[in-house]
């Protein structure tokens, strides 16, 4: 969208002279200059990274209010009606783009806001879907759906660029939009807000994740009413803080990669946009593998009781975000010619970080499945402002865009990386919190005492008989 001329503004305002990338690529075969595609809006560096952040100040408005209306009304019509916001306001962009940059990031805003009602929503369905040994692979699975569109979208978006209708950048909003519209029917045709509503479901499986839900003192759909959420126990619980610091770094991780993998190519690497549309889908192709897999592992290593539920996620979150750290600190020192290690480690960084999905995610499920969409909708607005600080962190770091300044980027994320990871596993719990218990649960807990005292009563009056 933004003409090349906008990156080589000066930063003084004396004067111009162009930006080049730290590395010389006459190894590569890149696109001529007349092939380039060249964006239409004169937006600065900084520009951008207001443009890039817009979204987040509307994720994080709606994170807490959308997980208390899918507990009062369910999962299904909030996700529902929020994407079905969502893709109308992606066929709109490119007239605010047209109109001037701050309608734009107005429009991004509100974007942000429809679209940060889908997880925690989509949490709160997990939390009347999955069973407690199952909830790994499938949050996983559901969460690993994100990252196949970034694997589509970032390649189809670079060729749309330079080939698709209507000057090419605005077909990707288009077609997004149009696709937005369709799957919407399909939500509303095909899923229910509980196995007790959902029409096509066999009975022995109602059965067994009722069951299993009940057993665990998670959520009794059959005879839970609705509870007002209890924000002072939340807010005050060390187990839910540990989620949350452990998302905040997980999340960080996450946005600082998706805003300025881009970026980064461009300054150190020199790829052209087409070709960083094809490169930067490969880390997410990874990471879809590794969510996957890590929700596998995790639900097998707890199944067979190889580890507790608490030293699972452990495992996962020092894996997931130490590991991400350690690579991204390696790419810093990565030399010219090296550019496919810087590839590789950049794969591998984005890839293995996939394996928080079975830490800290999971982990509201674990301390809280009867709120886990309203605390797990806290947790992502604290940590939108990774979302809106990153983009900005990296512009104000990286005015130059050296490679030295790329590796200041990547230490300041690192050491959150670590600290999320670390702060997770001291304070972390892998069981269902009092305060967070179904009430049936609750009342089975007082009464099993109650019960037994009456029975021996009973039994010592019976024996008394007997004598």
């Amino acid at each position: 969208m933004v003409n090349s001329t906008a990156l080589e503004e000066p930063t003084d305002g004396n004067s111009s002279v162009p930006k080049k990338s730290a590395c010389e690529r006459s190894n590569l075969s890149l696109v001529s200059n007349e092939e380039k595609v060249v964006g239409e809006f004169l937006w600065s560096k900084n520009t951008q990274g207001g443009v890039l952040s817009a979204f987040f100040w509307g994720y994080m408005s709606s994170q807490i209010l959308a997980g208390y209306l899918a507990s009062r009304y369910g999962g299904r019509l909030v996700i529902g009606v929020t994407v079905l916001g969502g893709a109308l306001i992606t066929l709109l962009s490119p007239l605010a783009a047209n109109l001037n940059v701050y309608t734009f990031i107005g429009l991004r805003a509100i974007l942000g806001f429809f679209q940060g009602s889908t997880f925690p929503a989509m949490h709160h369905l997990w939390s009347v879907w999955a069973p407690p040994l199952e909830r790994s692979l499938l949050t996983g699975i559901s969460y690993a759906g994100a990252q196949i569109g970034n694997v589509l979208v970032m390649p189809i978006s670079g060729l749309l660029c330079k080939y698709g209708f209507a000057g090419g950048w605005p077909s990707i909003f288009y077609i997004l939009g149009a696709f937005g519209l369709l799957w919407c029917i399909l939500w509303f045709c095909f899923v229910a807000d509980s196995p007790q509503k959902h029409r096509s479901i066999s009975e022995k499986e109602r059965n067994y994740i009722v069951g299993s839900l009940r057993e665990s003192g998670g959520k009794d759909t059959d005879h839970e009413q609705h509870r007002e959420v209890p924000w002072g126990s939340i807010l005050t619980s060390l187990p839910v803080w540990a989620c949350f610091v452990g998302h905040f770094a997980g999340d960080w991780g996450a946005y600082m990669m998706a805003t300025s993998l881009p970026s980064f190519m461009n300054d150190v690497l020199g790829f052209d946009l087409t070709s960083m549309g094809f490169i930067t889908s490969i880390p997410y192709l990874v990471y879809f593998f590794f969510i996957n897999l890590g929700g596998f592992v995790a639900d097998k290593l707890q199944g067979a009781k190889v580890l507790s539920t608490l030293n699972t996620r452990r495992l996962a979150m020092l894996t997931a975000l130490g590991f991400q750290a350690l690579f991204l600190v390696l790419i810093g020192y990565c030399k010219c010619g090296q550019e496919t290690l810087v590839i590789v480690l950049l794969t591998l960084s984005v890839g293995i970080s996939g394996l928080q999905y079975a830490g800290f995610v999971v982990n509201y499920l674990d301390i809280a499945p009867t709120f886990a969409g309203p605390i797990l909708g806290i947790g992502n607005t604290l940590s939108c402002c990774a979302g809106i600080l990153a983009p900005l962190l990296m512009g104000w770091m990286t005015p130059t865009g050296s490679k030295e300044e790329w590796r200041l980027v990547f230490y300041v994320t690192a050491a959150i990386l670590v600290f999320g990871a670390v702060f997770f596993s001291i304070f972390a719990s892998g069981e269902v919190q009092q305060w967070a218990m179904a009430k049936s649960n609750l009342l089975q807990v007082v009464d099993e005492p109650l019960l037994s005292d009456s029975k021996q009563l009973k039994s010592e009056k019976e024996n008394i008989g007997d004598a």
